[in-house]
């Protein structure tokens, strides 16, 4: 007879962006867990639980500003560039 060994796992993300807190730049990290994830800086003890849905709704809220951000440094080095071949 076989037996199913369920199995513990605790997932973590540590993202490259730096959040300054207390004076102290910090990187994120998300543990990822089945109905929420917790979300603290590295190296405090202070954590933050969120449901995936509210992570969710947050995300949706933010999407435009998100897309307008992220093609705002494309939008200026194709202008830096129009201007180099007006000027050169």
């Amino acid at each position: 007879m076989a037996y199913l060994i369920e199995r513990k796992a605790q997932v973590l993300y540590i993202t490259a962006s730096l959040v300054k807190d207390k004076g102290k730049r910090r990187k994120i990290v998300i543990e990822s867990r089945p109905e929420y994830a917790v979300i603290t800086l590295q190296g405090l003890k202070e954590e933050f639980p969120i449901s995936w849905e509210h992570l969710f709704e947050a995300a949706r809220r933010h999407h435009a500003e998100n897309l307008r951000v992220e093609a705002k440094p494309e939008a200026d080095a194709t202008s830096r560039e129009k201007g180099k071949r007006l000027r050169g």
